[in-house]
């Protein structure tokens, strides 16, 4: 199984370097394979891409998404860190609803993904959404206690 997956990154490799617009170009429901990827979890493959052209990580969905904020949302926390790492500016690109990877990585399971978010832009924590929702209303809603124990670490200290 490694083998085959060693083949298939080589393969990628080079298909990515003969044709790098294939990063940007987008499906009929307007992903790209980074934003496929990122959903997913191939940390590897997010790599290659990123490698290719850091810039699609700010390529946005109709919705507003980007690869961060679905990642965030699927708690794929490497993916995440190399996202913030290539570009750590993506911790603030708002969807089409006002939400930071932040409210999406609240929304999920992890609170490893919260902390590096957090990590990479504190004060994300007090951004409100279109309808005046901030992450820790969110995470009180959704009953991610961690979650709300570390926000309010945060806003106390």
């Amino acid at each position: 199984m490694c083998q085959l997956l060693s083949l298939i990154a080589e393969v990628l490799k080079v298909l990515l370097h003969s044709f790098p617009e294939l990063v940007a170009t987008t499906s009929l429901s307007n992903a790209t394979a980074l934003y496929t990827a990122s959903s997913q979890g191939h940390i590897d493959v997010v790599d290659l891409i990123l490698e290719t052209d850091e810039s699609v990580a700010r390529i946005v969905r109709n919705n507003g998404k980007t690869a961060l904020h679905i990642a965030a949302r699927m708690n794929h926390l490497e993916v995440v860190k190399l996202l913030l790492v290539k570009d750590p500016a993506s911790g603030l690109v708002t969807d089409r609803k006002g939400q930071t990877a932040l409210h999406m990585a609240v929304k999920g399971q992890s609170t490893d993904v919260v902390q590096e978010l957090l990590k990479n832009a504190p004060f994300t924590i007090n951004l409100a959404d279109n309808k005046g929702n901030m992450p820790l209303h969110i995470a009180t809603r959704k009953g991610r206690l961690q979650v709300c124990h570390n926000f309010l670490y945060l806003l106390l200290f």
